[in-house]
Formats: C-alpha cells, structure tokens, sequence
C-alpha cells in the first residue's frame, strides 16, 4: 500500500509539472512582451505591442488549465480572481505621449466544465456615464483589483473595483456591476447602486494625481469602504485636480442585492 501511495504521489506530481510546463514558454515570452511594452518610445509601437499580447494571452487562456494557472513570471499584467473562482480577469494598459491611458483586458468564466473567454474592448467614443449599461465592446476601461461576487434576484453578478490612470492631472478608481446575459455574454452597468436618491451602475471618483484614494472591499462586514474626496479650497469644486481625501470615509453596504450607500462610515466597525 505504502509504495502504491508513492507511485500514485509521482504520477499526478508529474502531471502537474508538465500542465505547468505547458504555459511556462508562453509566460515567459509573454512577460518579454510587456517589458518591451514597457519602454516602447512612440504610441503607435506600444499599440502593435498590446495587440500581440492580446492575440497572444488569447490563445494561452484557450488553453485547458490556463483559469488555475497563476501567471507569477508576468509583472505588469493585472491578474484577479473572484473568490467563488467563478471569474478571472487580466488588464493592463499603456500610457500615451500625451498622458493619457490606453487599457485591455480579457475574461475568463467559468460555464460548467468549460471556461468562456471574452474581451473587454475600452471604447473612447462612449460617454462616461454613472447610469448607463455597456457591452463589452463598449467597456471605459481600468485596472481591476479586486472583484466581489453578489446576488439580486437569484442571478450571479460581480463588483469590480478598478484603478484608471486618466491623464496627467487626475487619476479615478472605480466601482462597476458586471453580469452576464442569456447568452453568456458580459455586461456592465446593472443598476444595483443606490446614491443619494438616485440607482446607479457604476461608480467614478476623480481626484488630484499627487494623492491616492483608499477604495477597498471588506468581507467581515460586506461593505466597500472608501476615502471622501473633497476639493482643497471651496473655490476648486468640480474641478478634480484639486481633490482628495478629506479624512472622512463613505461605504456600499450590501443589502437584499443592493449596494447602498453609507456616509461617514465609521472605520472602527473594520476593526
């Protein structure tokens, strides 16, 4: 029996290691092509760069075993996987000469024993709104870093919380809805969001790019807790730059599918 054990220990051993083996070239190739993204000297080469990693990444996540597979060797490349290993979704962006930012991203979804694999396409000519629903070849774009599985009505959806650059006087983070539709299809923007008097679908903060802003999921008490931006001077509302934490915190409480919102949220409940 003991040696049965050892046998049986080898043999998945070195099937991990050659399903692990599998995607190591790829990675390794992989990361060569954002370090060269990195420092590529003009717009238009770092878009041909990002559009060979796109092919490429695609045609690794196709790949049986890729959803598990954890892509370490790849240090510019977003990775996030929702806690119910549902979901996982890859970004990454560029910077434009003139400052702004340039994103991608591919999802990975579980459907039964298979995995879905979808693009999320940022589109520059839709309208950045708080009240809209968008496909995912309508997507605005962000670094995902953390995703929070809910429930409303019995359907399965995802928070997402997100860093965009913007350009060179603000930053944002962002709070979007994302689920999937009859067909399996993604979709952004289900108006599970309630603020103020209003439901909305997604969440975007702008603030000064010399501050940071605190926007994080906490489990313990099922709520996404997040600094209160507030201009330096009353004279600068509404003009971002001038915005940043003013000490005080707000937070979406889940409740019954709905994220509401909680003002002056007491930190001391994290505790």
């Amino acid at each position: 029996m003991k040696r049965f054990l050892i046998v049986f220990v080898l043999f998945f051993t070195i099937l991990n290691l050659n399903a692990q083996s599998k995607f190591l070239d790829s990675e390794q190739d992989l990361n060569a092509q954002f370090e060269s993204l990195k420092i590529a000297p003009n717009d238009s080469v770092k878009w041909s760069l990002s559009q060979k990693i796109m092919d490429d990444l695609k045609t690794v996540l196709r790949k049986k075993g890729s959803f598990s597979y954890p892509f370490s060797l790849i240090n510019n490349l977003g990775k996030v996987t929702s806690p119910d290993e549902q979901l996982r979704i890859f970004s990454w962006n560029y910077t434009l000469e003139n400052g702004d930012y340039r994103y991608f991203a591919l999802c990975q979804k579980k459907d039964g024993r298979k995995t879905r694999l979808f693009e999320f396409q940022q589109n520059l000519q839709v309208e950045e709104s708080m009240t809209t629903k968008l496909s995912s070849d309508q997507w605005l774009g962000a670094l995902y870093y953390q995703i929070v599985p809910f429930k409303y009505n019995k359907k399965s959806l995802y928070l997402l919380l997100g860093w965009d650059g913007n350009n060179n006087r603000t930053s944002k983070k962002v709070i979007e809805t994302l689920g999937f539709s009859k067909m399996g299809n993604p979709e952004f923007g289900f108006p599970l969001i309630n603020w103020r008097g209003k439901r909305l679908s997604r969440v975007i903060f702008e603030y000064s790019k010399q501050v940071q802003m605190q926007l994080k999921y906490h489990e313990r008490v099922n709520c996404v807790v997040f600094d209160h931006l507030s201009p330096s001077e009353s004279r600068y509302i509404n003009q971002f730059e001038y915005y940043g934490p003013d000490f005080s915190y707000d937070a979406l409480e889940l409740k019954n599918g709905i994220w509401n919102l909680v003002e002056e949220f007491d930190t001391r409940n994290l505790n």
